[in-house]
């Protein structure tokens, strides 16, 4: 049996999630996660909130990214115990630096340095296939979703820097990303404490909602429009919210009110009494898990680790299953989640 190596890094900005899967998409062999070097780290941050660079600065990022993703692959391996021989081909994701669906989407992390660094078929750039069809670039991963549903009936929610959902129920299948989850939760007491996340949503706990806060933020145009539709931080992140508060709001409040945001948004999107399976890295954040149970009463509220596959690595994984999609001349993208004229196999391949 062919095994394929999927490798992501998502909004959050905190490093690789890289996992081996089988050739069935649903068993993962072994999983890693490589952090960004805390320079790397803050260049991506900085390219990502100002979208000010040169060539030069974004040509050097580019390749950093790229040799973070294959030193990923080398982990991987080493604790598989496998070689390159073993692995038929890599899918790779990048790192998002620009997305604004249904024009451009952007990921560095470069598929031809991360083949001849790996010796391994490397599939990346997965997403611009779909936008010049004239789809939203994303989600991409409803079609995984539905895979690792495997039949069932249920929504899915990835609960990364945004949050997207999938609904899967009698074969048929939406997506679209709701809203922000994790960045403006992240940006926000990274502003105010100097850390990089808020654990087990302890400072949210402390706060209060701010009903006018949380009122002006739900009214903006976003969350009424219909899908297909997909953000990023480039939208959502601290300039966007300091339209909406003031200097006399106590930043715990403001930190509470952002979680009721991420769950007043996606929990719109919930059909009612559906199973909801959760995933990403918003899963680790106890009182967000909490709230969104709560919030949804009706609703049979877990992870996706009972789906077989753990929330950390979802999209790792969809990744690699893409990787053997687009070999196998097979479509990844769904018409009916991005919004392109039809589907499309993604992706640019590079030998070896």
């Amino acid at each position: 049996m062919a095994n394929y190596i999927g490798l992501m890094s998502g909004t959050s900005l905190d490093g690789v999630d890289g996992v081996i899967i089988n050739e069935t998409g649903r068993k993962i062999l072994t999983q890693a996660y490589l952090p960004y070097p805390d320079k790397l780290k803050q260049s991506l941050l900085d390219l990502t909130q100002n979208s000010k660079t040169s060539l030069a600065n974004l040509t050097n990022i580019d390749i950093q990214v790229a040799s973070c993703f294959a030193d990923t692959v080398h982990l991987l391996l080493q604790q598989a115990g496998l070689e390159a021989r073993n692995i038929r081909a890599i899918g790779s994701h990048g790192q998002s630096i620009f997305h604004q669906g249904g024009k451009y989407s952007m990921q560095i992390g470069h598929g031809a340095l991360i083949a001849e660094q790996t010796s391994i078929i490397t599939v990346a750039d997965f997403r611009m296939q779909d936008v010049a069809a004239g789809g939203q670039g994303a989600p991409l991963t409803p079609i995984y979703h539905q895979h690792m549903l495997n039949g069932k009936d249920g929504v899915i929610i990835n609960l990364g820097g945004i949050a997207n959902i999938t609904h899967s129920f009698n074969s048929d299948i939406i997506g679209f990303d709701t809203g922000p989850a994790n960045t403006l939760l992240d940006n926000w007491i990274k502003k105010n404490k100097g850390l990089d996340y808020d654990l087990d949503g302890v400072w949210s706990r402390s706060g209060r909602v701010n009903q006018f806060l949380l009122n002006s933020m739900l009214a903006d145009d976003y969350f009424h429009q219909e899908h297909p539709k997909s953000t990023g931080p480039e939208y959502f992140n601290l300039d966007w919210l300091s339209q909406h508060i003031n200097d006399t709001e106590p930043p715990e409040d403001v930190q509470r009110t952002l979680i009721e945001l991420t769950v007043m948004s996606i929990s719109a999107n919930i059909p009612l009494g559906a199973d909801v399976y959760l995933c990403g890295g918003g899963v680790h954040n106890l009182f967000l898990f909490e709230r969104l149970a709560c919030q949804n009463p009706d609703s049979n509220v877990t992870f996706t680790n009972d789906l077989g596959v753990f929330v950390d690595y979802v999209e790792a994984a969809a990744f690699g299953f893409f990787a053997q999609r687009t070999l196998a001349g097979l479509p990844s993208s769904l018409a009916s989640v991005t919004g392109a004229k039809s589907e499309r196999v993604l992706g640019a391949i590079y030998q070896i």
